[in-house]
């Protein structure tokens, strides 16, 4: 894989197969660089390749290729598809905005909206924060939706790596859904 530094201090993965189809990106801030943080980061890697995810962003402090654990686990998905780095997470959700996305955390908060119920505005990023404390207040405040999903049992969330699984995908049948209707 080849790497472009930028100006701004970030890195972009290059392709080396097919072009996404799907109109939504994936930004998560910082969440570490241990060997967890590159099997969660190998895992959104291989359900970004399985929905043909647009992008994927890390920002801050985090794992991303090439590493091989992220590599071990993610099966060559972190070589299919596009992903960013930068060191900051506000901006790069600002940039996105600016692109014409639509940002939606996915956060349990006094906003948020049912993920089976929302209606996404494509191109979308799903924005998903750190499993304990959840996105920064920077993040929440300049995100145009809320999503959560739906918990009915004892527990109030899941683990990002599952939690993120279940969006995209939902993310894809509602895409799905928009390209068919003609919207």
């Amino acid at each position: 894989m080849r790497f472009r530094q930028s100006a701004s201090q970030h890195r972009v993965g290059l392709l080396h197969a097919r072009p996404a189809t799907k109109d939504f990106a994936f930004l998560r801030p910082s969440c570490s660089t241990t060997y967890a943080a590159c099997i969660t980061w190998a895992r959104f890697f291989r359900a970004a390749d399985g929905v043909g995810l647009q992008k994927l962003c890390l920002a801050g402090i985090t794992a991303h290729p090439p590493k091989k654990a992220i590599s071990k686990t993610a099966l060559g998905a972190e070589m299919t598809v596009a992903w960013e780095h930068d060191w900051d997470a506000v901006h790069m959700a600002e940039r996105l905005r600016r692109s014409g996305f639509e940002i939606a955390a996915i956060e349990i908060s006094l906003h948020a909206v049912d993920l089976f119920e929302w209606q996404p505005r494509f191109p979308v990023c799903v924005v998903f924060g750190n499993e304990v404390e959840g996105l920064r207040p920077e993040l929440l405040e300049i995100a145009d939706a809320h999503v959560r999903i739906p918990m009915l049992g004892q527990k109030e969330s899941l683990n990002v790596a599952t939690a993120g699984g279940i969006v995209l995908y939902e993310l894809l049948r509602k895409y799905k859904v928009s390209k068919f209707q003609g919207f």
